[in-house]
């Protein structure tokens, strides 16, 4: 196959990958992963207005649980902050979210790609872009607007970077490793379980004199690992115990949870890269020992850190975005596998794979893109009614309504009639907004409409309610 033939090939795989993400461009943040989404723009939104303010517009932001925004512990905000730059030049449409969210995902196609070519060979590094182009996982996740693009981007790119570096001779220092290797745990804290990929591909075999290599191996951890090490602690101690979602997550749930969701995990395998590329990935092992060592090797540690990583947080976060990361081995595997087998053959045989995962993945992931127009009426007329300085309310804890509407507000808690009721009393907010599909207690909207004139739709004007005060000296 001549150089024109694979550029054409290469160019046809990011075509169709760029057309499955454009699927639902139009949608409001409110398919699928809403509340993660709409935290993420979220972000964006408090940091308009302060975008030179460094290193402050970086620590995040969210519009719940409190009256102005509240600071808390997530990951560095890319996104949000690429999001409030463009907002601010073009104004303020989702559209912005899920095309940066599409340009990283096309970014990581490219970086796979490479790796891939390092790895596999060209002929390989096509059939992996391609999977990597339809896999279900990395088409709806390469169009959301949360942090899985941008930091898939660059847990990518820092594995090829690394596989360039070692390829050209470990020459120079391994900044562009290093630099992409922190820009992935930055984005998105898992990343760092590819350390040990990514130190394979950059430092084995060894190619520099010993006080070269060490030299070498120090700048890299400390330009990858500094960073990350520094960012997490100032988020860490400035939440001050409140708002710690990172390290709430890995000490309540991975650490120290105790329920487990095998069914869910497998749901969200199959679902996540179909039962035809998982084969074609089962096939890729089975014929690991046939491949290059270098390329097996890598391989082989990514796989065993993919199966620690499923086991201690995917086993225990029935989330399916959790193996985002697990994309790119498999489709390296499906790849090695079909690409063993040589010529027109194994050519056929992987267009008849990507076809198969295509037509599943786009019939799979249908349901994923319906969302509720109920939240844009209620946001609507929220940004009408609300004077500056009030707050909300919100009914249940998606806080999609907050960032439509951009304002703060706080969130019901989940918990009898008679307490829900009495929260919402007690509140100083100068709205509620019972939410589209309510988990509160059966008879909960009646209650309240029954206390408070309902203003808007499912919204009611907070105040003096109408329950009968108790008489004077009797208890109530």
């Amino acid at each position: 196959m001549n150089k024109a033939a694979k550029r054409l090939i290469f160019i046809c795989i990011v075509t169709l990958a760029l057309g499955l993400r454009l699927r639902g461009l139009m949608n409001p943040l409110l398919d699928d992963q809403a509340w993660r989404q709409a935290d993420t723009a979220s972000m964006g939104l408090n940091m308009l207005g302060h975008l030179t303010h460094i290193p402050n517009v970086f620590f995040p932001r969210l519009l719940y649980d409190g009256s102005v925004p509240q600071k808390v512990e997530l990951e560095f905000p890319f996104l949000p902050y690429l999001l409030a730059w463009t907002w601010t030049f073009f104004g303020w449409a989702d559209i912005w979210g899920r095309l940066w969210a599409i340009l990283f995902s096309l970014l990581a196609l490219w970086g796979l790609y490479d790796l891939s070519r390092s790895l596999l060979g060209e002929r390989m590094a096509l059939m992996a872009a391609g999977f990597y182009a339809v896999t279900p996982l990395a088409v709806y996740y390469g169009r959301v607007v949360m942090p899985e693009p941008v930091a898939q981007a660059f847990s990518v790119w820092a594995l090829a970077s690394a596989a360039r570096w070692q390829r050209n001779g470990q020459r120079g220092l391994p900044l562009g490793p290093a630099l992409g290797f922190a820009g992935a745990a930055l984005a998105k804290l898992p990343q760092l379980m590819l350390l040990p990929v990514a130190l394979t591909l950059a430092f084995w075999p060894r190619k520099q004199p010993k006080a070269g290599f060490l030299r070498a191996l120090f700048f890299y951890l400390v330009v990858s690992m500094v960073p990350v090490v520094l960012y997490y602690g100032w988020v860490h101690l400035g939440t001050r115990g409140q708002g710690q979602f990172v390290s709430g997550i890995l000490t309540r749930q991975v650490a120290s949870g105790k329920n487990f969701f095998p069914v869910a995990l497998g749901v969200n395998i199959y679902n996540g890269f179909t039962r035809i590329l998982l084969t074609a990935a089962l096939l890729g092992v089975c014929l690991l020992p046939w491949q290059p060592a270098a390329a097996r090797r890598p391989l082989l540690i990514w796989g065993g850190v993919n199966v620690l990583y499923a086991a201690v947080v995917c086993l225990r976060i029935p989330l399916d975005y959790y193996l985002v990361p697990l994309v790119p081995w498999v489709c390296l595997l499906a790849a090695g596998g079909l690409g063993k087998i040589e010529d027109t053959p194994g050519n056929v045989l992987a267009v008849v794979v990507l076809s198969l995962v295509c037509f599943n993945g786009f019939r799979l992931l249908t349901p994923r893109y319906a969302w509720n127009p109920d939240y844009l009426v209620q946001a609507g007329w929220l940004r009408k009614h609300l004077r500056p300085g009030q707050y909300l309310l919100l009914s249940d804890s998606p806080p999609m309504t907050l960032y439509y509407a951009r304002t703060p507000g706080f969130r019901l808690s989940r918990g009898s009639l008679p307490a829900s009721v009495r929260e919402v009393e007690d509140s100083a907010a100068a709205y509620l907004v019972v939410s589209p599909n309510t988990r509160q207690p059966p008879g909960f909207t009646a209650e309240i409409r029954r206390l408070y004139p309902e203003v808007g739709p499912g919204i009611f004007r907070l105040g003096h309610s109408a329950r009968p005060e108790p008489e004077a000296g009797k208890s109530g």
